[in-house]
């Protein structure tokens, strides 16, 4: 009998069997083409891709028991990286589990490529176990769907399987890019034979099946320029604005926050920029930033005087309402820069679209004659709400959940890793998060704009990089309390930064929140969890802190390995009278 090393030459177990062969030589391209993160999940049906995977020393190999949580985790890693991190779950309802995080890899345009084992086609539509129709199972929420041959271990079907890895990591870094499936069927045996015999497939053979001739996988910036006829009509405005959202760059945060500023400077437009990109943590390089609009524009998008002649809007919109509602109101000129095909208006104006990578409308714009007053107008506003703002937030003692963003822009080390929960965790960040030059990378699931996979997809986001922070509310932590057993797995730090108001505190903003009888028990859905119990049996570090001091101490401590939880309980009702007070900050146009 031969056991198996931990980790050994490729083709060692590639020539165990026909099967052996083929999940090898998937794991060992994959490698070579630059992938460098294979997340399992247990299952029989994957024992080819599984045992290749932990088999090969060039590939991290995680396993994650729960394919849900593995496919945020994967998805995290991902975003985090910017190059594609591959899945792989066996037959049946595990491919099923891969869907939410698949959604907002494709709306938010992350590479993941998707490796489903499968049954032979004879044991489909046959009743056999754990058999469903994956053929397309995502639709058209991947960029390319193919179903591989089943396995042979002759040259011209190595090549062919070779080939079809190369063209499934590119599509997933292309111009549009995004989750890729490929479905592998398998017939028995599955596992690679432990007995010594004649090898299936030659050392030579597999030699040249693994020999890529492409680079290894990165994000490739699109060439080309950006049309002049719509860059001059840009330019043809003095009084314009610059918007932008959430965008995770394919380049380098500091390159894109240049790019930004070489476009504000030459136009000489303001930049508003959500927290959702690099812009508020490299605030430096941009003289004419603005991160206070929700705030001032809430009592000022009536002022004649603020109003732009045009509009360029890079990657999405910021998640403001205030803001999109004013943007709605406006009859002007837009322009919608993104690097990927994709629309991304929901407000539907007559804009025009701009395909190509920041960096490219930086260097092909000109130095405008802009209206020097007009910068200055929204910097004035910006700094007298700012300082307003700061001057509420120093003296509140209470443990509102809106200074918790207000102190992680400020005490947080700097280039630490955030992830933002969807609901009112972003929207706080949103309102409150400082400008600085901390450096933070802030990351956030709103693509499809769900509370799915909070926590696995921080833990990717922490895995293997810089300390890492989670901030989120109870729902959204709860939601996916399974991503705990992924502890384990994690290469790095995570801090959850949990805000405990005993329920759904976005709720309380919307008019539901009026309807009494159904409220609590429906939507705001309170969960009493003892978080500090929670905590203890998954073995995770818990910290209930109590008032802010003790908080900023905490942000400040080195953490560097595992998961802990810093738990802070507010009261929701009364967040949202604090919220809408602080909001209520008068200020006026100079």
């Amino acid at each position: 009998m031969m056991l198996l090393p931990e980790t050994e030459p490729f083709d060692v177990i590639a020539r165990s069997n026909v099967n052996s062969a083929w999940g090898a030589l998937t794991v060992e391209v994959l490698a070579r083409l630059g992938v460098q993160t294979i997340v399992t999940s247990p299952g029989s049906r994957s024992t080819p891709l599984t045992i290749a995977a932990a088999r090969n020393a060039r590939i991290e190999a995680l396993t994650v028991l729960d394919e849900r949580s593995a496919a945020f985790y994967a998805l995290g890693l991902a975003k985090r990286s910017r190059r594609p991190v591959a899945l792989v779950c066996t037959s049946g309802s595990a491919a099923v589990n891969y869907w939410p995080a698949v959604l907002e890899a494709s709306m938010s345009g992350t590479p993941l490529l998707l490796l489903t084992a499968d049954r032979p086609p004879e044991l489909r539509d046959c009743s056999s176990g754990q058999s469903i129709d994956q053929l397309k199972l995502y639709g058209n929420h991947v960029r390319h769907f193919s179903e591989l041959a089943l396995p042979e271990s002759t040259p011209a079907m190595l090549a062919y399987l070779r080939q079809t890895l190369v063209h499934a990591v590119s599509i997933s870094l292309g111009a549009n890019a995004g989750p890729v499936h490929l479905n592998v069927p398998f017939r028995d045996p599955l596992a690679p034979s432990l007995e010594a015999g004649p090898p299936v497939v030659d050392a030579a053979t597999l030699a040249e099946a693994a020999t890529v001739s492409t680079r290894p996988c990165e994000a490739v910036l699109t060439g080309g320029g950006i049309d002049l006829v719509a860059i001059e009509r840009l330019s043809s405005h003095s009084r314009g604005l610059i918007i932008v959202g959430a965008e995770n760059p394919r380049c380098s945060d500091e390159a894109f926050a240049d790019a930004v500023a070489m476009i504000s400077a030459k136009l000489g437009w303001p930049v508003l920029a959500d927290v959702l990109n690099p812009l508020r943590n490299h605030a430096s390089q941009n003289s004419a930033l603005i991160t206070r609009y929700d705030t001032f524009l809430r009592h000022l998008s009536d002022e004649e005087s603020l109003r732009p002649s045009a509009i360029l809007q890079i990657g999405s919109l910021p998640t403001s309402k205030v803001l999109r509602a004013w943007l709605g109101s406006l009859d002007t000129a837009s322009f919608l820069l993104t690097s990927r095909p994709i629309n991304t208006d929901p407000l539907h104006r007559r804009a025009t679209p701009l395909y190509g990578e920041t960096h490219l409308l930086a260097e092909q714009l000109q130095d405008q004659r802009s209206d020097p007053t007009w910068a200055k107008q929204w910097s004035s506003l910006e700094l007298k709400t700012s300082r307003a703002l700061d001057e509420k937030m120093t003296a509140l003692d209470s443990l509102f959940e809106g200074k918790v963003a207000w102190l992680l822009s400020r005490y947080l080390p700097f280039k630490t890793n955030v992830f933002l929960a969807s609901s009112m965790s972003v929207r706080y960040a949103e309102y409150f998060w400082m400008a600085g030059d901390r450096g933070c990378a802030v990351f956030c699931n709103r693509g499809a704009n769900g509370i799915d996979g909070t926590l696995s997809t921080a833990l990717g986001v922490a895995h293997a990089g810089e300390s890492a922070v989670l901030l989120t509310g109870d729902l959204a932590f709860l939601h996916d309390t399974n991503g705990l057993m992924a502890a384990s797995q994690l290469r790095g730090g995570l801090t959850v930064v949990l805000v405990n108001n005993n329920g759904g505190g976005i709720f309380e903003h919307l008019p539901v929140a009026q309807m009494d009888a159904a409220f609590e028990s429906y939507f705001a859905t309170p969960q009493n969890v003892d978080f500090a119990q929670l905590c203890a049996a998954y073995g995770v570090r818990y910290e209930r802190i109590i008032d802010w001091a003790h908080f900023t101490d905490a942000l400040s401590s080195a953490f560097v390995s595992g998961i802990r939880v810093l738990e802070l309980q507010s009261d929701r009702k009364a967040d949202r009278h604090k919220l809408l007070e602080l909001l209520a900050i008068p200020v006026e146009v100079s």
